[in-house]
C-alpha cells in the first residue's frame, strides 16, 4: 500500500517543478530571438548584458539548488512557519520578480557571470542547471519539503517548495531585466 503523504509531497513536487520548467522556458524562449552582439552588450558599464544575466541564471540556480538538496537531507523534520513570521515578511514570494517589490539585489561572488559566452553554451549550462536540480532534488521528492525550512536573507524562513518556487520568479525577474536591457540596447 503507498504512502498517501508521499503521494501529496511528489504531487506538490512535482507542482513546483512545472512551475519553475515554465519560467525557464520564457528565457529560452527569450534567448532564441537574441543575436550574439546583443546577448554580448552592456547597456552601461556596470550594467550586465542579456548573456550575462542568463549565465548568472545558471549559476544560481546550481548554487541555490545545492543548498535546498543538502537541507532536505540534513534538516530536522516538521520545522514549521508561524502564520505570523508569514504575515511579518516584507513582501510575498509570489511577488519577489518584481524589483518595484523587492529592490534590487546583489549577486554573492560565486553567482558572478563571465562576459562573452557563446548563446549556445548559455542555453546548454542552463538546461545543465535544471537538469541538476532534477538530479539533486528527485530523491527527495516524497518528503514534504514544507516541513524543511530555509533561512531566506530577505524573507526570513521559507519552505523547501517556497525556496525551489523562488527559481521561477528568480528567472522571471531576470527576464524582465534582459527585456529592458534589449529596449535600453535599441531606443
Amino acid at each position: 500500500m503507498s504512502d498517501p503523504g508521499a503521494a501529496a509531497n511528489r504531487e506538490r513536487f512535482d507542482r513546483t517543478l512545472v512551475l519553475v520548467d515554465e519560467a525557464r522556458a520564457e528565457i529560452l524562449a527569450f534567448l532564441s530571438r537574441v543575436t550574439q552582439a546583443q546577448a554580448d552588450r552592456r547597456p552601461g558599464p556596470a550594467e550586465w548584458s542579456v548573456g550575462e544575466i542568463a549565465h548568472h541564471l545558471a549559476l544560481w540556480e546550481r548554487g541555490s539548488m545545492a543548498r535546498v538538496a543538502e537541507l532536505a537531507g540534513a534538516a530536522a523534520p516538521d520545522e514549521r512557519i508561524p502564520e505570523d513570521v508569514l504575515r511579518r515578511r516584507p513582501y510575498r514570494l509570489e511577488d519577489s520578480w518584481n524589483v518595484a517589490v523587492t529592490g534590487k539585489g546583489t549577486a554573492l561572488p560565486e553567482f558572478i557571470p563571465r562576459p562573452g559566452l557563446p548563446l549556445a553554451e548559455l542555453t546548454a549550462v542552463l538546461h545543465q542547471a535544471r537538469a541538476h536540480t532534477r538530479l539533486i532534488l528527485t530523491p527527495y521528492r516524497d518528503q514534504d519539503l514544507a516541513a524543511r525550512i530555509y533561512l531566506h536573507h530577505r524573507l526570513g524562513p521559507i519552505t523547501l517548495y517556497e525556496r525551489i518556487a523562488f527559481v521561477a520568479y528568480h528567472d522571471r525577474k531576470h527576464l524582465r531585466q534582459m527585456e529592458r536591457t534589449m529596449v535600453r540596447l535599441h531606443p
